[in-house]
């Protein structure tokens, strides 16, 4: 791209109304300090991205010196890198606009002009590259390299690691992060894991009892059929306690019945009977309200009536006779089983079956406790051996996930060099455009041989950050050279404080634009450099007669 010529400047910052000026392959803004030289070397920047020289486009370059309200508008010529001429113009306050070759556009379609607008700043106005910090400094030399294919980076790899990360990796960046995130979820299973093997071990070294035996089943079989010979052809197997029991509750029943419940229904019973003879009377009279009966129809139901009842009292007396009969009869049986209990003979038979009984019950007890203890034995052991099988699989597990976790972080520490060595090539054509300025993005660790991922900037040598101020800019011009060729924008260049350094390469095909300080020179654009120096001359003149003069009067 070439700078042709500025125009039609309206309102802009410190610039008189209808300010133009022109630009060859070297053009110098020379004057005293505050006189617009940067002023006049930013407006094309601003003109054709809307940004300032310090990579800001929020700026307000309105004139603040006129206090009527207007629009700021700059047009300039270029001609772009194909070799034809445009005319931009710009228009910022009311009306916000741009336009190219006389027609409204969008920012957009300028940025054909210039690609990335950072880069393009860097590469126009050198100092912007200083100013940004370390990072995107960084992130913007690597955004501007030279694009490697992935397949061609992938054979910068030795063969081994070639084998360990497999195949070529298009994004380096994204890659890793997906390999941090399964290692990071791989490793909080290995602990989830660790943590429930554990468990396992705690359980796996428990002691494992032996299994108890009962040597006494013989003699429980021998026990158990004595006593099903002794209980053989008898129905009920009882004691004298519980036959006596048997005695008391029958007496005890058959006495409620005869001494309550039949009394009480022979009570009932003769009242109902008074009740019928009453009303048989011919002066009979009503139980209920003690008048005298007159009426034969209610003397016939009344009759009925209490007939009934006798009946029904009478029958229940009956079945209450019966079911005391039953209970006498039964009592009568169990006395007869009492006295044949209480022979000598039943006695010692009972005795005898009883201490059988005794002996079963208590070996049937240890059996059923050796059974229960053995089953708890064999469940436990059941329970150590599948938690030595887990732990087994656990084990097995881990060591999987383990070698996983290696792998992926040998496939980081690869990723990793992959993308310096990428760097690394890219920069080779990089280097060809830098003569004293070296950049770094990795540097080789002397203890382990592993690359590192560094950033440093150096000229001649010497770290970049302890340049003074006149190597610094001699390196941002470098740097900026170099961001001009590799993206192809092939922009101007605008060096501010020229002044401060002694020597500038102008051999590298890319028009400049110098502002240079000269005391005591009012504002102008020169195209020659021998008028530049004969500017100078002429200040340095100045000076002289002015430092003289001040001699001669403090001398007087």
């Amino acid at each position: 791209m070439f700078i042709k010529n500025v125009f039609n400047v309206i309102n802009y910052k410190g610039l008189e109304n209808g300010f133009k000026v022109d630009f060859d392959d070297i053009t110098y803004i020379v004057g005293d300090n505050a006189k617009n030289k940067t002023t006049i070397g930013s407006l094309p920047l601003w003109i054709l991205t809307g940004y300032n020289i310090y990579g800001s486009n929020k700026e307000q370059v309105a004139n603040d010196s006129i206090i009527t309200s207007q629009n700021t508008v700059a047009s300039m010529t270029i001609i772009d890198n194909e070799g034809s001429e445009h005319v931009i113009t710009r228009c910022k306050g009311k009306d916000n606009f741009v336009m190219l070759d006389g027609i409204r556009t969008s920012q957009e379609i300028l940025t054909r002009f210039y690609k990335d607008v950072h880069a393009f700043i860097c590469s126009y106005y050198p100092n912007y590259f200083r100013s940004m910090d370390l990072a995107k400094q960084r992130e913007l030399l690597l955004r501007i390299l030279p694009a490697i294919s992935s397949e061609d980076a992938f054979k910068l790899l030795e063969k081994e690691e070639q084998e360990i990360l497999e195949e070529p990796v298009a994004d380096i960046k994204g890659f890793c992060k997906a390999k941090r995130a399964e290692i990071k979820e791989i490793t909080s299973e290995l602990d989830k894991i660790a943590g429930s093997k554990n468990m396992l071990i705690n359980i796996a070294i428990q002691k494992e009892e032996n299994l108890k035996t009962f040597d006494k089943q013989n003699e429980l079989d021998n026990l158990e059929r004595k006593y099903e010979k002794l209980i053989e052809n008898t129905d009920n197997i009882v004691t004298i306690e519980e036959i006596e029991k048997d005695i008391n509750k029958l007496d005890n029943k058959i006495s409620n019945n005869i001494k309550i419940e039949l009394q009480e229904l022979q009570t009932r019973q003769k009242k109902e009977l008074e009740n019928f003879d009453n009303i048989a009377s011919v002066t009979s009279t009503c139980p209920t309200c003690k008048q005298e009966i007159k009426n034969e129809n209610l003397i016939k139901a009344l009759k009925i009536t209490y007939k009934k009842n006798i009946n029904i009292i009478a029958g229940k007396i009956e079945i209450l006779k019966k079911d005391t009969q039953e209970l006498i009869d039964k009592r009568k049986e169990k006395i007869e089983k009492y006295k044949v209990l209480k022979t000598p003979q039943m006695q010692e038979k009972t005795k005898i079956r009883d201490e059988i009984k005794q002996k079963i019950d208590i070996l049937q007890k240890e059996k059923s406790e050796i059974d229960l203890f053995n089953k708890e034995v064999e469940l436990k052991y059941n329970e150590i051996q599948n938690a030595k099988k887990q732990i087994e699989e656990f084990d097995k597990l881990s060591k999987e996930m383990s070698e996983t976790i290696d792998k992926y972080n040998n496939q980081l520490k690869i990723a990793t060099r992959l993308n310096l060595l990428t760097i690394k090539e890219q920069m080779k054509e990089a280097n060809g455009y830098l003569k004293n300025v070296t950049i770094e993005f990795s540097r080789v660790n002397e203890e382990t041989g592993e690359i590192m991922d560094v950033y440093e900037i150096k000229y001649n040598g010497r770290m970049y950050e302890k340049l003074s101020k006149s190597y610094k800019l001699r390196a941002d011009i470098e740097i900026a050279t170099l961001i001009n060729k590799i993206t192809g924008i092939n922009t101007p260049m605008f060096i501010d404080d020229v002044e401060s350094i002694t020597k500038i390469d102008t051999t590298n095909n890319i028009q400049t634009i110098m502002a240079i300080v000269i005391k005591y020179n009012d504002l102008e654009v020169i195209y020659d450099y021998s008028e530049v120096l004969k500017r100078e001359r002429d200040s340095i003149n100045k000076k002289i007669e002015e430092s003289s003069s001040n001699l001669l009067q403090n001398a007087a």
